[in-house]
């Protein structure tokens, strides 16, 4: 099929005229060459993923990434020219992506990655990321991805960069792992490390998020009279395959995959919108298995219980007092979020002993709050110049 479709393609450009690219030929040509190439190439399109790291640690199906500053002259970043900065700013940032998706989406293409423009500001930049957890990893709880993996994340980025604090970016629930992380340090009195934290459309106070904020509250009176406890059942039940979680997710906004396909189709004559329109798509279409025992303490310890709300939650052997986080703390919602309302996420506020925080509501739903089109001139502008106004200049090495 593939080979037919190809050699369709060769025949008909060696036949056709030479091609204006304005002209209605030649977008009528492009339109069907790029229709025919995204069903038999998909990979082409896709872009996400492509800047420079390197392996600085694994533990499973962990891996902490480093990623070397790349760009010395000009770039051009989401339609603006960016011009990256001589000096190497401390503390180094360590991006910390949600669980059921894969950490790229910090990387997601070259005209819009967070890597990208946080190196061109001047940072040093490593990621944690997840894996690809399967059935089989059913049993990976939320001790595992915050005693073990982001704690071990933690101390390797200090030592790679021979620095003595550390700055955490968490989107959603990567939002959530980094303060129950730093909750756990501050109960220890080992937080000093942690310098900045900022949070990206996480919720803390599930009662307060939308309409099922009032459901859970509900149902978690209801599960009060359960003959057995929540941790008696077999987190196996608890799994979500990836594309469950897919579909889950685009039922938040089910109009929006009618739309984009439009939209698609419009543009299918144009390489680069094909290029970004896929990308963005893999992130919500290809989504790794979210393990069962780390769902099952989410719906009941912080959805059902609420607990993060409360200040502390029970990590495996360890308590994490948010009460007793003392990081300068920025956080953020956005204010179409179907997701994450504002009240869920400017809840953390009321909680953190950090004399430096703050809340920002940006323009955005869920995803585009982290990497939409007005992404990079908000929530990504908004954190670069806040973490370089607690940053100290340094030559880089």
């Amino acid at each position: 099929m593939k080979k037919e479709a190809n050699s369709a393609l060769a025949r008909a450009k060696r036949h056709l005229p030479v091609l204006d690219h304005n002209s209605a030929l030649g977008n009528t040509y492009r339109f069907f060459r790029h229709a025919v190439e995204r069903r038999t190439h998909k990979e082409r399109f896709i872009v996400a993923n492509k800047s420079t790291y390197q392996e600085v640690y694994r533990d499973g199906l962990m891996q902490l990434r480093y990623y070397p500053h790349q760009d010395i002259e000009a770039f051009e970043l989401d339609n603006e020219v960016v011009t990256p900065i001589s000096d190497c700013l401390a503390p180094p940032v360590l991006l910390v992506p949600p669980l059921g998706v894969f950490g790229w989406v910090y990387d997601l293409m070259a005209e819009r990655s967070w890597v990208r423009f946080l190196n061109a500001k001047g940072f040093d930049v490593y990621l944690v990321d997840w894996g690809a957890p399967q059935k089989e990893h059913a049993n990976l709880d939320m001790d595992t991805y915050i005693n073990r993996w982001l704690s071990a994340a933690v101390d390797k980025v200090l030592e790679h960069s021979a620095s003595k604090k550390i700055s955490l970016i968490g989107y959603c629930m990567g939002g959530l792992l980094t303060l129950l992380y730093a909750g756990i340090q501050a109960e220890q009195g080992t937080d000093d490390k942690i310098k900045n934290i900022v949070t990206i459309a996480s919720p803390i106070d599930f009662y307060a998020n939308h309409f099922y904020g009032a459901l859970l509250s509900r149902l978690s009176t209801a599960t009060e009279k359960l003959p057995f406890t929540t941790q008696d059942l077999d987190h196996r039940l608890f799994h979500v395959p990836g594309d469950v979680l897919s579909v889950m997710f685009k039922l938040t906004n089910p109009l929006a995959s009618v739309v984009s396909y439009f939209d698609l189709v419009k543009n299918m004559s144009d390489r680069d919108y094909i290029k970004a329109h896929l990308t963005t798509k893999e992130w919500f279409n290809n989504m790794p298995d979210y393990p069962g025992a780390t769902v099952q303490q989410l719906v009941f310890d912080i959805g059902f219980n609420n607990r993060l709300a409360k200040g502390e939650v029970k990590i495996g052997d360890k308590l994490s007092n948010l009460t007793k986080i003392k990081a300068n703390l920025l956080s953020f919602a956005g204010d179409n979020d179907k997701i994450v309302s504002k009240r869920a996420a400017e809840k953390i506020m009321d909680i953190v002993a950090s004399e430096d925080r703050t809340f920002k509501v940006v323009p955005g739903g869920h995803a585009g709050v982290f990497a939409g089109g007005k992404a990079k001139e908000h929530t990504w502008a908004i954190t670069a110049g806040w973490l370089t106004e607690r940053s100290t200049k340094q030559k880089h090495p």
